[in-house]
């Protein structure tokens, strides 16, 4: 871990506030931002020291925007400039570009770092090819590929947390207990007392500490002839519970299961994907040496994590909406996505909320 008193390097995060970190990155979409050229030609030749044939844009949200780039060699690259960050933020991403190659870890890829252009906040790296577990789910033939990069991915991020392991120790209940307060969710009596006992219970439960990944989901990792591109690095340093990246890949897959499920709820792929999840969880729990929480503890302290992340979530949806509704300048030209799509998303998650409450009264001990 890189606790480097450089003032390029953004400070650590070590409490669990994850939905309060949300409101503010709300906060930042509200806001208006300092305008960013894009990179020109010129620029990324004497960064990377060999000519540039294209730059386009390739895709773009409210905080970033990629670009393709092709190179005179014939080789291509990406591009990826922060229009909502700092400079820092930018040069974290980049160095952890070699921070995480330097795992050494067997099947893991990062693509190489290539250049930084502090001046228009963009690193560019060599393009990472292979296909997203996200986009194998949806595929009917890729089944096999499937279960293999979801295997491998549950091994990686074991190992990766092993590496990791700062200390073990017990679940942080004061903050999250603090970090639940600010989720923008309206709580029934039932399932207030639900949330009341699982931190009680759950106050016991010992957890591997660590630097988390943080984004560790299908859409950042690329499998390629048995290995896996890890993409999208983080740019901010977060100790935390690693079982928190569990969480992050579980949760997502199981929205796409649940997406899936209600728009063909006969689909085979179903089972496609809960295979991946139980593949990954297996292949997980094989490689990270001695589990924590114990057996007992663990579905339940999950479920509590998954409940914080539908809440950040929540939180994002919830100012998409309204930054559309009230029709600020960041809704324009697509930055956050079909509106209509933000307004389902977020009843959805309303519902996930409550199957997960339903979950923890039924896993707590």
């Amino acid at each position: 871990m890189n606790n480097s008193n450089d003032p390029a390097v953004p400070a650590p995060v070590f409490d669990c506030d994850f939905i309060q970190a949300a409101h503010l990155r709300v906060v930042q979409m509200h806001a208006s931002a300092a305008p960013v050229e894009a990179p020109t030609l010129l620029e990324l030749e004497q960064a990377l020291g060999e000519p540039v044939k294209k730059c386009e844009l390739w895709a773009q949200n409210w905080r970033n925007r990629v670009y393709r780039i092709e190179l005179a060699s014939g080789h291509t690259a990406l591009a990826k400039q922060a229009v909502r960050g700092t400079e820092a933020t930018v040069q974290y991403q980049y160095d952890q570009l070699g921070v995480l190659a330097r795992l050494d870890i067997p099947g893991l890829r990062v693509p190489r770092a290539l250049a930084f252009l502090r001046a228009k906040r963009v690193y560019v790296m060599e393009f990472a090819r292979g296909k997203t577990i996200e986009s194998l789910v949806w595929n009917r033939t890729a089944r096999y590929d499937l279960l293999r990069a979801c295997e491998l991915a549950g091994k990686i991020l074991a190992q990766m947390h092993v590496i990791r392991t700062e200390k073990i120790c017990p679940m942080p209940v004061e903050a999250l207990t603090r970090d639940l307060a600010a989720a923008p969710w309206h709580l029934s009596s039932g399932q207030r007392r639900i949330l009341h006992s699982a931190l009680k219970n759950l106050a016991r439960a010992e957890l591997r500490m660590g630097e988390i990944y943080y984004d560790y989901k299908p859409a950042n990792l690329l499998f390629e002839k048995d290995e896996l591109f890890l993409v999208d690095p983080p740019g901010i340093v977060r100790q935390e519970a690693h079982l928190r990246d569990f969480v992050t890949f579980q949760s997502s897959m199981r929205r796409h299961l649940w997406r899936l499920s209600w728009r063909r709820p006969f689909d085979q792929r179903r089972a496609g994907i809960r295979e991946g999840m139980a593949v990954f969880q297996d292949a997980y729990l094989a490689n990270v040496g001695t589990p924590y929480p114990e057996r007992e503890l663990c579905a339940a302290t999950v479920r509590l994590f998954e409940l914080q992340r539908t809440a950040v979530l929540m939180t994002m949806q919830k100012g998409k909406v309204a930054a559309t509704r009230k029709k600020m300048p960041i809704a324009g030209n697509g930055h956050l996505g079909n509106s209509l799509t933000n307004r389902i998303t977020l009843t959805l998650l309303d519902l996930e909320k409550r199957w997960l409450f339903r979950q923890l009264a039924r896993e707590l001990p």
